[in-house]
């Protein structure tokens, strides 16, 4: 049985190697995590103040565009979106998306109708967001909203 004798040129390699490879572990790993760790970040919802709950009237509801900043990888962008704030004769409040279920269109509010239209394909949502007709398969989506020292407040 053969065995190699380690000298000293032998642990002088190894550890040169050992040392070389720890050295760009110690930069390189850091380095890559905050190159590549951005690319599958994403910003959190935030709450957007809407507006004082006394500004809105019961039964009219009220078209808002929120503009807020949103980081998508390395991409900080402007997103400006809107939703209608309906108020209650009770006083409950109900957000709502401005976006048809059906194919992503814009709705509108039409007030002789009293009716959300969805002008893509002549759908129609009543004041509470539901489906009075047309090809939307569900109902308009709510937002998560809250009320906060007379201030309402939407997550986005």
């Amino acid at each position: 049985m053969a065995t190699t004798e380690w000298t000293r040129r032998h642990w002088l390699d190894w550890f040169v190697k050992a040392a070389a490879f720890l050295v760009t572990a110690l930069i390189g790993l850091p380095t890559m995590a905050f190159v590549v760790l951005p690319a599958f970040r994403r910003s959190r919802a935030q709450w957007l103040k809407v507006g004082r709950l006394d500004e809105f009237r019961p039964n009219e509801p009220t078209a808002i565009t929120l503009t807020f900043q949103r980081r998508d990888g390395w991409v900080i962008r402007t997103v400006r979106r809107t939703v209608y704030v309906v108020v209650k004769p009770d006083g409950s409040v109900k957000v709502l998306s401005n976006i048809c279920t059906h194919a992503n269109c814009a709705v509108r509010w039409e007030h002789q109708k009293r009716a959300f239209f969805c002008p893509c394909h002549d759908g129609y949502f009543d004041l509470n967001g539901k489906v009075i007709s047309g090809p939307p398969p569900r109902p308009l989506d709510e937002l998560p909203h809250r009320l906060q020292g007379g201030f309402l407040f939407v997550r986005v």
